[in-house]
C-alpha cells in the first residue's frame, strides 16, 4: 500500500522582482508526517510554509495538498491553516470571536459557528475561554488560540 502525500512541491521557484528566493524546490511531506524547516534566517523558509498556505503564488512549479493541484486555488479553498510567528490575533475581539472568524467569512450559520469554536478552543485546551480577550491569556494559551484560528 502507497502511502499518499498531504503536501507536495514540484520545481517551484519564487522570484520577486528580480532576486529568486526559492530555486526549483522539491518536497514532499508524507500524510501523517510531521517536517521541521530549520535553516538560517532569509534562506526561504517562510516563503515556502507562503506558498503552501496561498498567500504567495509560484513563479513556476505545483503544489499539491492531499494529492490535488492547488497552484491556483486560492486560500480559502486550500483546507490549511499557517500559524505565524506573531499569531496574529485580533486584540479587540474575543477568543470565540478570533477563532470563528474565517467561519464567519465564509458565511457558516451562527449556530454551527458557536459549536466548531467551542470544539476547536477544546481540542487546545481552552474550553470556556470564548469570551476571553488576547490580553487576559498568557503567551502560551495566545499560541495555542491561533491554531485554531486559522
Amino acid at each position: 500500500m502507497t502511502q499518499k502525500n498531504f503536501v507536495e512541491l514540484r520545481n517551484v521557484t519564487k522570484r520577486f522582482g528580480s532576486n529568486t528566493v526559492i530555486d526549483n524546490i522539491n518536497l514532499t511531506i508524507p500524510q501523517g508526517q510531521m517536517v521541521t524547516l530549520l535553516g538560517p534566517s532569509g534562506c526561504g523558509k517562510t516563503t515556502i510554509l507562503r506558498l503552501v498556505a496561498g498567500l504567495e503564488k509560484p513563479s513556476e512549479g505545483q503544489i499539491f495538498i492531499d494529492g490535488e493541484d492547488v497552484t491556483h486555488r486560492s486560500i480559502q479553498q486550500r483546507d490549511i491553516c499557517m500559524v505565524f510567528q506573531s499569531y496574529a490575533l485580533f486584540p479587540h475581539m474575543s477568543l470565540g470571536e478570533n477563532v470563528g472568524y474565517g467561519l464567519k467569512m465564509l458565511g457558516v450559520p451562527r449556530a454551527e459557528l458557536k459549536a466548531r469554536v467551542k470544539e476547536a478552543l477544546a481540542m487546545v485546551d481552552l474550553e470556556g475561554f470564548e469570551d476571553r480577550f488576547v490580553d487576559q491569556i498568557s503567551g502560551g494559551q495566545q499560541q495555542r488560540v491561533a491554531w485554531p484560528a486559522r
